[in-house]
Order: C-alpha cells, then structure tokens, then sequence
C-alpha cells in the first residue's frame, strides 16, 4: 500500500501497474486491503461475464435474505453494476481493475458489514462502488441509497 491511496497491481508483463485511487475515507484499513486484492488486471471480455456474476449474486441475495438484509440496496448496486458492465469495452486497464474490483468486493458476503445479516450491510459495497462510478467519469449510475 502506498500513501494518499494508490493502488498497486502486478501488470501483465510483471511490472506493477499504479492504480490513482483514493479510497482511504472510504473503508478500514482491512476493507481497504481487500478492495485492492480485487483490483485485477481484467480484459473487456472478462469484466462483460461478469454481469452474469451480478445476476447469480443478487438470486444468492433474494434466496438467503434474512430480516435484516438490505435487498433494496443490493439491486441498486447490482443494477447499477449491470448497465456499467454493459461499458466495458469503453475503460482502459485500469478502469477495468477498479469495475472488477467493485463487482468482486459486491459479490463478497463478509466484508466490512455481513451482508446477508447486518441492515447496513451493502452500504459500504454501494460507497465502493459509487466511489469507482465517480472515478472512471461514469457518476451518472450512482447507486442512490433508500432513506
């Protein structure tokens, strides 16, 4: 990890990639690690498959929805998420690092709220990926959260 957020990532030749993004205000620290685990080189062809991952996530979500889960939210992020895969052609390498890294820290269940257990549990997935929207130029999807 380096100061002021950047993110660093093996590039496809070996040399590390330098990821400009601040997500220090966003997550703890540990949050922040993982996020960053996420953000992995991904071609256009793979970020576009994962808009079935999307799909299968949110059927987990609606299946294993307890009294407390925010399935509300979850569709947001995950239509949200849907209609920017539908861009991935569009980003360059390290758009695509930041929109997997969103997608994959969505599709985790335990991250910094469970998700399927904690009312608040797809806040912190909807500000991931509000913040990466905001980063790539495409704020227009932002995930409006309910209340």
């Amino acid at each position: 990890m380096t100061s002021g957020g950047n993110l660093h990532q093996p590039g496809l030749d070996g040399a590390d990639t330098e990821l400009d993004f601040d997500i220090e205000d966003l997550l703890h620290p540990d949050e922040q690690r993982r996020f960053r685990r996420l953000c992995i080189d991904t071609s256009a062809e793979e970020l576009e498959q994962l808009t079935e991952v999307v799909g299968i996530h949110l059927d987990h979500v609606r299946t294993n929805a307890g009294p407390s889960t925010d399935v509300e939210t979850a569709v947001l992020v995950a239509e949200a998420a849907t209609k920017l895969l539908a861009f991935s052609r569009d980003f360059d390498r390290r758009d695509r690092a930041l929109v997997r890294g969103a997608i994959e820290y969505f599709i985790l269940n335990d991250d910094a709220s469970d998700d399927l257990e904690d009312v608040l549990g797809f806040d912190d997935d909807a500000r991931v990926f509000n913040s990466v929207l905001h980063r790539i130029g495409r704020a227009e999807l932002k995930v409006r959260l309910p209340g």
